[in-house]
């Protein structure tokens, strides 16, 4: 059986009502000597900036169950270090939630299989392709063939006189017999 799920709002920002009700809440434990309330006040709000309510009321509870060792009035730093400590598992989760969050934005959506329309139209570019390629292969190689040929005569300097008087040169024979 599934029990309803209470979520307890844990981001909403205290102000400066909620610190002040903290302050006296704590006020009851035994504090050490200051110079002036307001100056007092004034260092708790600094070094309680930006805290939310939820981690307020979580660290002055567990000072009140002596979580700092001391049954004295907690310094600014301590009850700002108990708020943070109170606040860790949360940013902590927020953090692993918008981690995962971000690996799933950047996943790669599974393959989509095609239509057999899109594989009819694949495989007929596939097959015009290759009916091209075969069409234009023998033309291409016999051109590549003579370009090849052409090249190495020009590099040693074998012009067509030069071929002929070869003696027993086959082309040569060729050449003249078509000539005669």
């Amino acid at each position: 059986m599934n029990l309803p799920t209470q979520t307890q709002d844990v981001w909403t920002l205290a102000t400066d009502g909620d610190k002040l009700k903290a302050l006296a809440l704590l006020g009851d434990l035994p504090s050490r000597q200051t110079s002036s309330a307001e100056l007092q006040q004034a260092t708790f709000f600094v070094a309680l900036e930006g805290v939310t309510r939820y981690g307020l009321n979580e660290a002055v509870k567990a000072i009140l169950q002596n979580a700092l060792g001391h049954a004295f009035f907690p310094s600014p730093p301590e009850l700002r270090g108990q708020v943070d400590k109170a606040m860790k598992w949360h940013e902590d989760e927020l953090r692993r939630i918008r981690h995962q969050e971000r690996i799933a934005a950047e996943r790669i959506p599974p393959r989509v299989e095609p239509t057999p329309e899109q594989k009819a139209r694949v495989a007929k570019a596939h097959q015009e392709f290759h009916a091209s390629l075969d069409a234009g292969k023998a033309a291409d190689r016999e051109a590549q063939i003579l370009a090849e040929r052409a090249a190495i005569r020009e590099r040693y300097g074998m012009t067509e006189e030069t071929l002929a008087s070869v003696k027993d040169n086959p082309l040569a024979k060729a050449r003249m017999g078509k000539s005669a």
